[in-house]
């Protein structure tokens, strides 16, 4: 009985493992396995286009060429291994399929002043087999999915978009990152408080009556917000109904990285910061009241960008960044 709930747990945390996003893979299910089996280390690997390999305690790696020759499904000892003499203390392995082109491997491991594993653990890890190719997959499939989703994420940040999802009394549910990002920015720290709290009046009732508009009505409602459009759409779910945002922020130059820009250009950080504020609209006057210059440093500065760039004037200077 005891090996049936152990071999259920494993099962369990094998599972539990795939589906998570932790900076760990695998290290519940590797620790729990460890346990059970009184190893002094284990290991996995999935080898699909190359190996991605993880590792609890005192575990040697099986290399690649060992995990190919491997059979599918098959429990290894280490006097078993094939057309290899393994000296590194004792080692049960196993190798399943997770499509035609990738598999994964399994393997514990005792170090030579240990005893050898009971036949138990090498039933333990066999029963465990069928399930080892299905949690890769799974885990496998949802890394593309969330490395897809990132990918999203970083294009929409760059194009100004995100999203906000608001319950229906106002109360910052979930945010995107462009949409921290313009919080930010605005100095509004939605994150914190948990409300979108504009602190312009005129901009706050605004938002509220149309926050209320969208609650009841079928059709987007259009705010204006600062430096920022939100578009207010009411979505009825099983808990109740939901407010999503979708956001468009403007894109501004002085929030891009000043060693970014400058790195780009071929410009001092400082040239950067007033490349930025000239690109944002503001004069040689109002950039330097901005950075804390005066109007003559602030135009000698950009007489240095105009030469770097090859341009003459500011209308120019905007067309090359832009």
């Amino acid at each position: 009985m005891a090996r049936f709930d152990d071999q259920t747990e494993l099962t369990k945390s094998l599972f539990a493992d795939a589906a998570a996003k932790g900076e760990q893979p695998w290290a519940m299910f590797l620790d729990q396995f460890c346990t059970i089996t009184q190893a002094d280390g284990a290991g996995l690997c999935i080898d699909r286009e190359s190996g991605e390999l993880w590792t609890r305690g005192d575990c040697p790696v099986i290399d690649a060429a060992l995990r190919g020759r491997l059979r599918i499904d098959r429990v290894y000892a280490q006097d078993g291994l094939p057309l290899t003499e393994w000296t590194k203390g004792f080692l049960r392995v196993v190798k399943a399929r997770i499509d035609a082109a990738s598999h994964v491997t399994v393997w514990l491991h005792r170090g030579v002043h240990r005893k050898d594993f009971r036949s138990a653990d090498g039933q333990l890890l066999s029963a465990l087999t069928p399930f080892l190719g299905q949690a890769a997959q799974m885990a496998l499939m949802l890394g593309d999915e969330r490395a897809e989703a990132k990918l999203s994420d970083t294009i929409a940040g760059r194009l100004g978009a995100g999203w906000i999802v608001f319950d229906r009394s106002g109360v910052v549910q979930s945010l995107s990152v462009a949409a921290q990002v313009w919080s930010d920015r605005e100095g509004l720290r939605i994150m914190d408080r948990r409300r979108l709290e504009l602190r312009d009046a005129d901009a706050a009732q605004v938002f509220r009556s149309g926050f209320a508009t969208a609650l009841v009505s079928d059709d987007p409602v259009t705010i204006q917000l600062p430096n920022a459009e939100l578009v207010l759409s009411r979505q009825d779910q099983s808990d109740g109904p939901k407010v999503v945002g979708f956001l468009r922020s403007v894109l501004t130059a002085s929030a891009l990285s000043n060693d970014r820009v400058a790195a780009h250009f071929g410009l001092s950080r400082s040239e950067a910061r007033l490349l930025a504020q000239l690109c944002d609209g503001h004069t040689l006057r109002s950039a330097a009241e901005a950075l804390g210059w005066t109007e003559e440093t602030a135009r000698s500065t950009s007489k240095v960008i105009f030469a770097r760039l090859g341009v003459s004037g500011q209308p120019a200077m905007i067309r090359r960044i832009m």
